[in-house]
């Protein structure tokens, strides 16, 4: 029992489970509500037992005007969990930092274009004055619905799509300015700062348009076809059409609408951060899509291996999409430092550059601060102690005679041994690289006309520089060492704002809030309110 009349804690017996251990869901070491694995069970629980409650009533229903409206909520169910599965399972896969909420704007814009009088415009150009009507698509040979589907199929639903995410590409490409006059929630939830959160937004909006045309138009129409062909007799019948229809439709999303879009999406990303050449990104990126797209609906009119042809077009559809996932997550570790490698191997990220890689120094300081001149400054002193052993009485002889001792002189000459066992001075020289930089060229950033050294975990405060007259209160970043390799360094904003940094190539990266930048001579870097850095080196 202690002073206080409190007894010591009672060390835990590791052979018997912990409270925590027999109920996982009070431990405060796991975040349970913030598992993707916990939303989508939740989902497949609230799914399931609506299907089975649905059936129950269709089974029961008694007219086509009851079942109908059954049938109808039956559909969209289904469409939209599977649609769910796609949908989680790339996002899971892409390793983006994005929540799911992240797809609900695409998908509510695209909602708009689709059941609204604003698609209007879309179906005009692309449908009228463009060959992509019902004339070019409804024809016989493959050229002439190759060409429909092109422009009708292709380059207007895939623009479709993109809308959203060229929205969120203009945001981040002018942020500067509209990052002022829009909320910072409303800002970064529709901003797309590269091509894994282009990829992520394709996956909202392509999902959107598959459950809107499926639930919307093919099945709605198949079921009244084949209703008005047997005088509404055969409701189940037709029902049971409607769903064989819904399945391979939204099954092919990942092949189909969600490949596509994906494809040009990370086109339109990858122009964020490469606006050199965005025209010309972005133009593959939607000719690509639009091709492959167009090659579906109509490579079956072609005589012979119009089926087979279908199969290859499928596949290298989900092929240019995931090659479109993959790079995008690659671009995202390796510049952004956001997300992860792929533990298969599918991604290489973090290569050690060519450049020379100074040598760990850290456990040789700690000897050596101390030794240079405690150690060595009694050497003098100590040097006769080293024959001591060998003579226990070394007083007496050195009394008796100076020439008794005629060892004594080469005794003195055993001295210098130190010295030859002194070559600390050289290992104190190896401490040099504790005070260089991890790079092999010192580089530092012009803010304001002042100069700041960029060395290895030096902290940077934009509210020290005099000259910005306050302005850069909340500034703050600080010098990092890439963990793979030493040779380079980067800047790791610790502020609360995001800056943007444009590199030699034009390119503009957004650095968020704990984020990190790699530091290039000649980049600038923007801090917001009108700071620019400049780094040299």
């Amino acid at each position: 029992m202690t002073g206080n009349n409190m007894m010591p804690p009672v060390p835990r017996d590791h052979d018997e489970a912990s409270f925590s251990e027999i109920v996982p869901i009070r431990s405060g070491k796991i975040k349970l509500w913030k598992s993707p694995l916990f939303i989508f069970g939740l989902v497949t629980a609230v799914v399931t037992v609506a299907l089975f409650g649905l059936m129950r009533e269709l089974l029961n229903s008694q007219t086509l005007r009851e079942a109908l409206p059954v049938f109808n909520q039956l559909s969209m169910v289904v469409t939209f969990y599977i649609l769910l599965l796609t949908v989680v399972a790339i996002l899971i896969y892409s390793r983006s930092d994005r929540r799911v909420w992240y797809l609900v704007f695409p998908a509510l814009v695209l909602a708009a274009i689709l059941m609204t009088p604003l698609g209007a415009p879309f179906f005009f150009f692309f449908r009228t004055i463009l060959p992509g009507g019902s004339g070019m698509t409804g024809a016989k040979d493959f050229i002439t619905v190759f060409i429909g589907m092109f422009f009708g199929a292709g380059l207007m639903e895939e623009l479709m799509k993109a809308v959203p995410i060229l929205i969120g590409a203009a945001l981040t490409i002018w942020g500067a300015k509209m990052r002022q006059t829009l909320s910072p929630t409303l800002y970064d939830l529709i901003r797309v700062r590269g091509p894994l959160d282009a990829v992520s937004m394709a996956l909202g909006s392509g999902a959107a348009f598959v459950f809107i045309e499926t639930w919307g138009q093919y099945v709605p129409n198949i079921v009244g076809q084949v209703l008005k062909g047997s005088g509404g007799k055969e409701v189940l019948g037709a029902f049971g059409v409607g769903l064989m229809l819904l399945l391979p439709r939204v099954f092919n999303a990942l092949a189909g609408h969600i490949g596509y879009a994906i494809v040009f999406a990370y086109f339109i990303g990858l122009a964020v951060i490469r606006p050199k050449g965005a025209i010309k990104l972005l133009a593959i990126g939607w000719v690509v899509a639009s091709v492959l797209h167009g090659l579906w609906n109509s490579v079956a009119h072609i005589p012979g291996i119009g089926n087979i042809l279908q199969y290859v077009i499928a596949i290298l559809t989900v092929v240019a999409m995931i090659a479109c996932v993959l790079k995008a997550r690659e671009i995202e570790a390796s510049i952004f430092g956001r997300g992860g490698t792929d533990g298969g191997g599918s991604i290489v990220v973090g290569a050690p550059g060519a450049g020379p890689i100074p040598s760990r120094p850290s456990p040789v300081p700690p000897p050596m601060a101390a030794a240079p001149t405690p150690a060595w400054a009694p050497a003098g002193p100590l040097a006769p102690i080293a024959p001591h052993p060998a003579a226990p009485p070394p007083p007496p002889p050195q009394a008796a005679a100076p020439g008794g001792w005629a060892p004594a002189g080469p005794l003195g000459a055993v001295t210098p041994p130190p010295p030859p066992t002194s070559p600390p001075p050289a290992p104190i020289a190896a401490t040099a690289p504790v005070a260089q930089p991890a790079a092999s060229v010192p580089m530092a950033l012009t803010v304001a006309g002042m100069n700041m050294p960029l060395t290895p975990g030096a902290r940077l405060d934009l509210a020290m520089v005099p000259s910005l007259a306050g302005r850069g209160n909340g500034v703050v970043g600080e010098v990092a060492v890439h963990p793979r390799n030493p040779g380079v360094i980067g800047l790791k904003n610790l502020g609360a704002g995001t800056w943007y940094a444009r590199m030699r190539d034009n390119s503009v990266q957004p650095i968020e809030p704990n984020k990190n930048v790699r530091l290039v001579p000649g980049m600038a870097i923007d801090f917001g309110g009108g700071i620019l850095g400049k780094v040299s080196g």
